[in-house]
């Protein structure tokens, strides 16, 4: 189990590292119409030009350890909806589903630029980064105990 734990824990620092911030030549555009609106991932539900349906997030960690600093106010949040404009973004790796990060988002009267996308994740990802080290800990600690419990029963039941 505390192994288990251990290799998700790796997985979610991995996962992250693969999906670092983008280069700005490498972000597609795509042009969307924004179908409905969340705080928590998948951010946007869009509708692409040939009317197919996607979800879409904005950049936070995928350890989701450490909150999300979107730099959308509630007011920027509640005008994209039904607005139609561009986003420019890359499509997450090493993820189980397919995800596209938002990283500029132009809709309605809402514009955001690559650098206000890029600060607020790197100062969620160093929250994260934190948060990961805490828990990290944490996972050692229970993976030592369940060592310890599993040995106690084996000697218990002579087993070892």
């Amino acid at each position: 189990m505390g192994l288990l734990l251990q290799l998700h824990l790796a997985y979610l620092l991995g996962a992250d590292q693969f999906n670092a911030v983008p280069e700005p030549d490498q972000l597609v555009q795509i042009p969307v119409e924004v179908l409905q609106v969340q705080d928590s991932v998948p951010h946007l539900e869009v509708r692409l030009v040939d009317e197919t349906q996607r979800s879409m997030e904005f950049p936070v960690s995928l350890a989701l350890l450490a909150s999300a600093r979107v730099p959308l106010d509630a007011d920027e949040r509640d005008s994209l909806q039904s607005c139609m404009g561009y986003v420019l973004g890359v499509p997450m790796r090493w993820v189980s589903d397919e995800r596209f990060r938002i990283w500029e988002l132009h809709c309605g009267p809402v514009h955001r630029v690559y650098a206000e996308f890029k600060a607020a994740y790197e100062a969620a990802a160093r929250d994260a980064q934190r948060a990961m080290e805490w828990h990290g800990g944490a996972i050692l600690l229970l993976t030592v105990l369940l060592l310890w419990l599993e040995r106690r029963f084996q000697r218990r039941w002579g087993l070892a």
